[in-house]
């Protein structure tokens, strides 16, 4: 009677823990706001007007926008993620450009996601990504820049991770999404804001809603 016993409750808990484990989404979807914050160390040519030549400025590009994930869980705790965003940059204070110069960027990068799901309703998770930017700037005319525009694809790279609030089985708060982003576009930008400057380096956030399908 005692091994009938310990037989059937350990079928319970085998088949009890299998059923928590498959307690997942296959599929999630996850539109969200992004802001983008870049540092960017440059400085004037010589050959730029009177009274900024020869000035180096240490500013920051801000980017805000949005854009979202699409995330196919392997497993309860293992994904592969794919992440698009777009954003306008605003906010810029680098003097004889700071409200002539427009520009966007995109980003486009796909890897993989590990989520670490319990019984609570938050849930951490870790990811990197790998993929491309796309960065586009233009001066207005009667500016250092004189109407010039540039855009570039370069290489990126995401690392961070973030919270989910699970509302339901189908919807959760994306509360916070924090990571560093790499890029690489190099010293061959036509303007000045891209000398020395091979390398950036940029803080990317992101909240929104999670639809699990």
């Amino acid at each position: 009677m005692k091994i009938r016993s310990a037989f059937v409750l350990g079928m319970v808990l085998l088949f009890g823990s299998a059923a928590f484990a498959q307690d997942f989404p296959k599929l999630e979807t996850s539109p969200a706001f992004m802001y983008i914050r870049t540092p960017v160390s440059f400085t004037i040519p010589a050959g730029a007007p009177v009274g900024i030549a020869g000035t180096s400025f240490n500013e920051s590009f801000n980017c805000a926008g949005g854009g979202g994930t699409i995330a196919y869980n392997v497993t309860s705790v293992v994904g592969i993620a794919a992440d698009l965003g777009g954003c306008k940059y605003f906010g810029n204070n680098i003097p004889a450009l700071s409200s002539k110069l427009s520009g966007s960027d995109f980003t486009y990068m796909f890897g993989p996601r590990f989520t670490y799901r319990n019984s609570s309703k938050l849930q951490p998770f870790f990811e990197v990504n790998f993929g491309g930017n796309r960065l586009s700037l233009s001066c207005n005319n009667n500016t250092a820049c004189n109407g010039v525009t540039y855009s570039k694809n370069a290489f990126a790279l995401t690392v961070g991770g973030g919270f989910d609030v699970k509302l339901n089985k189908k919807f959760a708060i994306r509360l916070i999404q924090a990571e560093y982003l790499y890029t690489r576009f190099g010293n061959s930008c036509q303007l000045e804001l891209c000398s020395n400057n091979n390398n950036q380096n940029s803080f990317r956030l992101k909240s929104g809603l999670v639809i699990a399908w």
